[in-house]
């Protein structure tokens, strides 16, 4: 019998080795398929609102670089993205709610307002962004080109300057529509007489040519143009400053005048 005054044998040499934790079984993990994850990684991407954008923007690098070249192609995506980017820009600065860019392949790009401008003056400060970066991005194209002289970026600097051309006409929903929305339906007149020319007239050939696309453009542009004229808003939507509309007009002409110049100087040597 042992001594009452005798303690108790501790072994209180721990082993480094020693994993108290791994007494405790862990419960069984599910397993998760590769669909399951796909799914789950794509689920997050749409819901951090990156999915439609990003994916439509690779969808028409692809097609693009497929139809035209990788050069060009790549490079027409690029410069369509910058001038959404000025658009997204705009709204974020303006507080509206707006979705992400969805790239259409030879179409461009469109931007889902959820809360439309308060007023004309919003209006047109989120229609003249887009042209004022995409100009930039296809000046910055030009500049590329004096140096490397690789032909297509003279192609897409020309395209550049041709689809901020036709973005600036002066009717709804392009970009030059809502710049100068406050000039009412007469502005959206000439506009429309414009659109005509630049889709179907070509400077270069002097020839009228007409195709399904150019068609289908016209049509989507007039549906939308004759829906404003009929469910257009208010006389105090325009209720605008007088120096914003100079400032606007201003910026609009310069733009439209930089799109012109650039286009015919660039596709002279052609």
């Amino acid at each position: 019998m042992e001594p009452y005054d005798k303690e108790p044998h501790m072994d209180w040499n721990f082993s480094l080795d020693h994993e108290p934790e791994a007494l405790i079984p862990e419960p069984p993990r599910p397993k998760r398929s590769w669909t399951n994850s796909i799914l789950s990684f794509f689920a997050l991407l749409y819901k951090a609102k990156v999915f439609l954008a990003f994916g439509s923007l690779v969808v028409s690098m692809l097609l693009y670089g497929l139809t035209f070249g990788w050069a060009f192609g790549i490079g027409l995506a690029v410069i369509i993205a910058i001038h959404e980017s000025g658009h997204v820009l705009a709204n974020r600065i303006k507080h509206l709610d707006a979705s992400w860019p969805t790239f259409i392949p030879f179409l461009g790009a469109m931007i889902n307002l959820r809360q439309m401008p308060r007023n004309a003056d919003d209006e047109a400060f989120i229609g003249i962004a887009g042209p004022i970066f995409g100009l930039f991005a296809t000046l910055l194209t030009v500049g590329i080109y004096e140096m490397t002289h690789i032909p297509a970026l003279r192609w897409l600097a020309l395209f550049g300057f041709f689809m901020h051309i036709f973005n600036l006409i002066p009717i709804v929903p392009l970009d030059g529509g809502r710049t100068v929305s406050f000039l009412g339906w007469k502005a959206w007149i000439i506009g429309l007489l414009g659109l005509v020319v630049v889709l179907f007239y070509s400077p270069f050939t002097g020839q009228i040519h007409i195709d399904p696309l150019t068609v289908i453009i016209l049509a989507f542009i007039i549906w939308n143009f004759l829906g404003r004229i009929k469910h257009g808003p208010g006389r105090d939507y325009n209720a605008i400053p007088f120096w914003h509309k100079v400032v606007y007009t201003a910026l609009w002409a310069a733009l439209m005048i930089l799109s012109i110049v650039g286009y015919l100087i660039t596709g002279s040597g052609f």
